[in-house]
């Protein structure tokens, strides 16, 4: 399907499922033969937002890293919002999601990433990414491509936005998280069949979302100004209807993966170390981007958005870490950071349309925001709130 100009008004509102059913979320490809992954290797991903086959470059293309459920489907959504700034959005099945191939330990979980993408794109002809958007653990894997796939970013404005990025527990202090981190190898690799558990049977009487935190995104709302209030207010209704059918996708195909991913971002048994992509910690890992930069004399700006309360990474001591890793002493002059605290968000919601934070995002990578470019960033300073709009 394809949008030769930037759609600005929004159509009525679809049919949840028939929406769902739409060819450019039930994309997939095979790698190529790779020694490292099983064979064949199998990959499902979303492709939606502008496009303009004509002229691909006016596309700024986004890689979406979702949270520890590494489904393609959760931000389907934001389909008007991303044709709206000209952005294209790709969203990948991470292994044992959808229908791509599982993996036989989590180790080999960020590897089996970077060897996606590159091929991801290479099919699509996709020559340059603008940009790289995670929500919590998905950090994880977006940092890695900053890290060892800088050549897919576009050499002009290259940009990465992380939203709620994951915060180990031993840096975070949560106390549920402590607690998850102390639980057996074995126990936390069995979470996708308690979480498949509480959605088929449990769910609708207690809240899903509120017992799978970082499974299943929430849904959301505008900070900065409204250019279309009432298609804004469309979109964000639409997001809400469909989550329902969206969770009833993601369970319908393979969620294996969740143990793997829990297993992984908690850094237990064979991950306790080298499994986040030859990184121990963001501190390591920022001193490391820092350096690649500024070898190779590059810009790179980096937004983060924390929630106004998070069960996650908490709000102090999980935030205030992640924020003294990407000081301004450890990333240089090459990595211009900004930080935020999103008012009326928890770390699941963070992520809907009604609290504005793709909205920003999608402005940045399509070089439409006021900041005007990395130059204008502020660094150093502790995460500022920014005010919400209702929508």
């Amino acid at each position: 399907m394809t949008s030769p100009g930037v759609e600005h008004d929004t159509p009525h509102l679809p049919d949840p499922e028939a929406y769902l059913d739409d060819p450019r979320f039930h994309q997939s490809f095979t790698l190529p033969d790779t020694a490292s992954l099983p064979q064949p290797f199998k990959v499902t991903y979303c492709d939606y937002g502008y496009r303009n086959p004509e002229n691909p470059d006016l596309e700024h293309v986004v890689l979406m890293c979702g949270p520890l459920l590494g489904s393609r489907w959760l931000n389907v959504a934001k389909d008007t919002l991303a044709k709206r700034h000209r952005v294209r959005v790709l969203d990948v099945d991470r292994p044992g999601f959808g229908a791509s191939t599982r993996l036989p330990h989590p180790g080999a979980r960020v590897a089996a990433f970077l060897a996606v993408v590159p091929a991801l794109l290479a099919r699509l002809g996709v020559r340059r990414l603008a940009g790289v958007v995670a929500h919590s653990g998905g950090a994880v894997y977006a940092l890695n491509v900053l890290l060892h796939l800088r050549h897919l970013l576009r050499p002009t404005r290259p940009y990465a936005a992380l939203l709620a990025p994951w915060v180990h527990p031993r840096r975070s202090g949560v106390s549920v998280m402590a607690l998850a981190a102390g639980l057996p190898e074995g126990v936390v690799a069995g979470f996708d069949k308690v979480a498949g558990f509480m959605v088929g049977s449990l769910g609708p009487v207690v809240g899903f979302s509120e017992m799978t935190s970082g499974v299943v995104s929430g849904w959301f709302s505008a900070g900065g100004k409204k250019k279309k209030e009432e298609d804004e207010g469309e979109m964000v209704r639409f997001e809400e209807g469909l989550q329902d059918p969206l969770v009833a996708r993601v369970y319908a195909e393979d969620v294996s993966g969740l143990g793997q991913e829990a297993v992984l971002l908690l850094k237990k048994g064979a991950c306790a170390a080298g499994a986040w992509g030859g990184w121990e910690d963001h501190d390591e890992y920022v001193a490391r981007l820092a350096e690649e930069v500024r070898r190779e004399g590059e810009r790179l700006r980096v937004d983060v958005f924390f929630a106004e309360s998070d069960g996650m990474i908490g709000t102090g001591a999980g935030p205030g870490w992640f924020e003294e890793c990407w000081g301004g002493e450890r990333r240089g002059d090459g990595i211009a950071y900004r930080s935020c605290v999103v008012p009326g968000t928890d770390h699941d919601s963070i992520v809907g349309l009604k609290f504005g934070v793709h909205e920003r995002i999608f402005r940045a990578v399509a070089g439409e925001d006021e900041e005007g470019g990395v130059g204008s960033w502020v660094s150093g300073e502790p995460a500022v709130q920014v005010e919400a709009v209702s929508v």
